[in-house]
């Protein structure tokens, strides 16, 4: 079996580990002067994206908060997302794919600039609140190679949480409100991202999460070292 891409399900508050990890990695542990947090808000006339958006950074001393721009997630990442500790956006979305305002960004190419993808900087974990962005293998058996190849976005970031369905702007503002108050207390990401969904989703959305599996346990007080740019080793959660 080919150990570079895993694949975990994870249904509401309970947990089915499909594959075990064996790897492990020391722990980096940065206190809350350290952090950076960034909200992109994906447009600014199709419904409210700005509300959840800001229900997530402001439970932060945050440090960006824009109108999302394709530049800010590909030539310009090392200024915008990349510059982030943890960066939020809200918007529409497709697999692989947000809307910024009225331009699609391509995230299986957007890593092709000199600024390349994101975390060869500094991003350790980026949220796309958007619909159907974080494809799973019940989509797409392929689910894993968009974000690692030579012009993808995983370029060291830690973890990368979104939804593998449609996502409902009436449920986004306390889902982003919630996910952002656990994140801000340590709860670790990627099942802090899922418990918001289950219990403030509109029943029918299903959260995703792609990372490095040395990555799996990072809370944003603690987490791995970074990850090697150029790895192609990730593994999924998602909700079902």
């Amino acid at each position: 079996m080919d150990k570079k891409h895993l694949v975990a399900r994870r249904k509401k508050l309970f947990f089915c580990l499909l594959l075990l990890l064996f790897t492990s990695s020391p722990l980096r542990t940065a206190s809350a002067v350290d952090h950076w947090e960034g909200g992109y808000v994906g447009s600014k006339t199709e419904g409210d994206a700005t509300t959840p958006v800001w229900n997530f950074i402001n439970n932060f001393s945050y440090d960006q908060y824009y109108w999302a721009e394709p530049f800010q997630f590909t030539s310009s990442n090392n200024e915008r997302v990349d510059k982030m500790d943890f960066s939020y956006f809200v918007g529409h979305g497709s697999p692989w794919q947000i809307k910024c305002q009225s331009t699609w960004v391509d995230l299986t190419t957007a890593g092709s600039t000199t600024h390349k993808g994101w975390g060869d900087y500094n991003a350790e974990f980026v949220t796309l609140h958007a619909c159907n962005v974080v494809a799973s293998p019940l989509e797409v058996a392929d689910w894993y190679s968009a974000w690692t190849g030579g012009t993808g976005v995983f370029d060291g970031v830690h973890q990368v949480c979104g939804f593998r369905t449609t996502a409902s702007m009436s449920c986004d503002q306390d889902i982003s409100a919630y996910f952002g108050s656990r994140i801000k207390s340590g709860a670790a990401v990627w099942q802090a991202w899922f418990d918001a969904i289950s219990l403030y989703g509109d029943g029918s959305e299903r959260g995703a999460a792609v990372m490095y599996p040395p990555c799996e346990g990072d809370s944003y007080a603690t987490f791995s070292a970074d990850p090697p740019a150029t790895h192609t080793w990730l593994k999924i959660w998602y909700q079902y």
